[in-house]
């Protein structure tokens, strides 16, 4: 079974590494790595099902159908998933990307919904795609008899595991489509988005378990290895799931009140003209002091631009004596910057959909320090292991 998670947010995570399909509504398509291992699984499975399900042709005719009918398949998840991401994108959510991979697709979002309803809507979207999708291919399947037909056996059997996928994924356990509708209802009625998502996130970890369970005993007392192996790790996955969403909500209500000027680091030593040369800067800031990154400023402190140890090193060995620094630089207008007043959560999630350590912090134009990944999560785990709140709202995530 196949299913489909949407994130948000994903604070600390890397991309996915596979292949880029292209994009539909400025949503990047990708395929991961791990999606050939599903692929093959499926198209196998359904090989041996159309073989012994009443269809006559075999040989490479039911592999081609197979593969043709996986394909089809893997649309329809993709579907899916745009049902999630369009109907996000009208509500205002943006969406970032939508990526196949092992266990289905995976729908990377901005951020959360801000209202109850938005987050039902966009929950139910899914879901009302793999239904008319499921509708539409048994009905195709009965015009053209799904018997002695690889055709037809294989139009009914997207028809019936699209129904299978929206049945599954009305589970109301958190982060399956079922449980972000229960999480919204919570909402909606206890204007506490913390405590919704608590309650949400329990009951997909409960739903985890369960399959866990049946897959062991699957596995054990019913000879089921494949399939009970297989429940197993789509169990594990949603606990997994589960955790991780339940964890995110609260890092990012810690950080929600945090100010980027609450975990300002000075750059004072790290501050540089631009006229240094690149070996000069090599040999007395970063293999004597170790430092990394260095912001270039003008006299007035305004900032022009910066450079880390990667531009550093790119420089020719034979040529660093001779270029200044400014040339190699990264200029100010390429660069992202946060302001002192911009929130923890903000600045966090920025660094993360660029792919930087820090971002400089500028007011009016000039240079006051630098906010890290490294002094955001300390204060985060502060915060935890003292068992205190930074006094973030609940009702709406930012």
């Amino acid at each position: 079974m196949a299913k489909e998670i949407r994130v948000a947010q994903p604070i600390g995570s890397v991309r996915r590494a596979g292949w880029r399909l292209g994009s539909i509504a400025g949503i990047e398509l990708s395929i991961d790595y791990s999606w050939l291992l599903i692929f093959a699984l499926v198209t196998f499975s359904l090989a041996q099902q159309l073989a012994g399900g009443g269809a006559t042709e075999l040989g490479i005719r039911v592999w081609l159908a197979a593969a043709a009918v996986s394909i089809v398949f893997f649309a329809s998840i993709l579907l899916h998933e745009l049902g999630h991401s369009l109907t996000a994108q009208r509500l205002g959510i943006r969406v970032r990307s939508i990526t196949l991979f092992l266990f289905g697709g995976v729908a990377e979002l901005a951020s959360e919904a801000r209202r109850p309803r938005d987050e039902i809507l966009v929950a139910v979207a899914g879901p009302l795609v793999s239904v008319s999708l499921g509708l539409i291919f048994l009905g195709l399947a009965g015009g053209l008899g799904a018997e002695g037909s690889l055709l037809g056996a294989g139009l009914a059997w997207l028809g019936r595991i699209n129904l299978l996928l929206a049945t599954f994924n009305a589970v109301p356990g958190f982060p399956l489509d079922g449980g972000r509708v229960l999480r919204g209802i919570l909402w909606a009625i206890s204007g506490d988005f913390t405590r919704a998502t608590r309650v949400a996130g329990a009951c997909g970890a409960i739903f985890a378990w369960l399959l866990i369970a049946m897959g062991l005993l699957a596995a054990v007392l019913g000879g089921q290895l494949v399939g009970g192996i297989w429940f197993v790790l789509i169990g594990w996955f949603l606990l997994s799931a589960a955790r991780a969403s339940v964890g995110q909500e609260a890092l990012q209500r810690a950080l929600a009140d945090i100010r980027v000027r609450d975990t300002l680091v000075p750059v004072a030593g790290s501050l540089l003209s631009g006229s240094e040369s690149v070996a000069e800067v090599l040999e007395t800031l970063v293999l004597r002091q170790g430092r990394r990154t260095f912001f270039v400023v003008d006299p007035d402190g305004h900032l022009r631009g910066l450079v880390t140890l990667r531009e550093l090193a790119r420089t020719p060995a034979d040529a660093r004596s001779q270029t200044p620094v400014a040339q190699v630089m990264v200029p100010e207008e390429r660069l992202a910057t946060a302001s002192p007043t911009q929130s923890g959560q903000w600045a966090l999630a920025r660094m993360v959909e660029l792919g930087v350590n820090q971002l400089p912090v500028v007011s009016e134009g000039r240079v006051v320090g630098a906010v890290t990944r490294e002094a955001l999560l300390g204060v985060v785990r502060a915060h935890l292991l003292l068992g205190q709140e930074t006094g973030a709202r609940r009702g709406t995530p930012r």
